[in-house]
């Protein structure tokens, strides 16, 4: 074989895997692009759990104090949730995500100097995965507490 036929034999070789460098990176490109979007999908999640978490309990500790002290307690706390709820949903998080809970840790939460406490608990499920049945997904759970003082 001579040098000629050698080097025609290497230029059709050449010619035949035309367009796999192409085919190659693309195959790459989607397998890292992929992996990489659903984290970003999923830290996007929790750090929108975290931000609503955090102001439904401000939220509803504030609308509890600030309700007025003619306002029954039981229409206190319905409001308070009522503003838990809603700053849940600015967040695109529905009230089925969330557990919402009043704690008063000195025993009491009508009297002036109380302490009236919410705590919400927001589960975030995995990104793109749906529900099936009562089988949820859940990728972590953020939890907030937010204290306000009872004043009269």
């Amino acid at each position: 074989m001579t040098s000629r036929e050698r080097l025609t034999r290497r230029w059709r070789q050449g010619q035949e895997e035309s367009g796999s460098a192409l085919v190659e990176f693309i195959m790459l490109a989607v397998l890292v692009l992929i992996p990489v979007v659903y984290f970003i999908l999923g830290v996007a999640a929790v750090q929108a759990a975290a931000y609503a978490s955090l102001g439904a309990s401000d939220q509803a500790a504030r609308m509890y104090v600030l309700g007025g002290e003619d306002v029954a307690a039981g229409e206190r706390s319905a409001r308070s949730q009522a503003a838990a709820s809603a700053a849940l949903a600015d967040f695109g998080l529905s009230a089925d995500q969330a557990e919402i809970t009043m704690s008063c840790p000195n025993g009491g939460c009508e009297e002036d100097g109380d302490v009236v406490a919410f705590t919400v608990e927001v589960r975030v499920p995995v990104p793109l995965i749906p529900e099936l049945g009562s089988w949820r997904s859940t990728l972590v759970t953020v939890t907030s507490t937010s204290a306000q003082v009872q004043a009269g």
